[in-house]
């Protein structure tokens, strides 16, 4: 994955994508984020699997926002803030990334 060197602050418009050397795993109702670089490991509630799994790069934070809004039928204000700390922290520890918008991620993988 490019540009993980620089952590950048994620926000409503960006677009996240996983780091390729995170591997995930679930057991027994969380899901387990294994860093094959550092070796450190994070496990994940069920908010946060989901949020993982939109990590694609092809929806924005805004788009996650409310994609988790109603799959857990929470308030969006509560659920935009915690998304975006909870990205903001994965960005921080390297585990995924700005990938710009979804024409720049279709041309990354094509």
């Amino acid at each position: 994955m490019e540009n993980l060197g620089a952590c950048q602050k994620m926000i409503l418009e960006s677009h996240p994508r996983r780091n390729d050397q995170i591997l995930s795993q679930e057991t027994s109702g969380s899901l387990v984020l294994f860093n094959l670089v550092d070796g450190q490991y994070f496990a994940l509630n069920d908010v946060g699997a989901r949020v993982w799994e939109l990590c694609d790069g092809s929806r924005s934070v805004s788009e996650m926002v409310s994609i988790i809004c109603q799959e857990f039928n929470a308030p969006s204000e509560i659920i935009e803030a915690d998304v975006l700390e909870f990205l903001n922290d994965l960005a921080h520890e390297k585990m995924v990334a700005e990938c710009g918008n979804a024409v720049a991620y279709s041309e990354k993988t094509a």
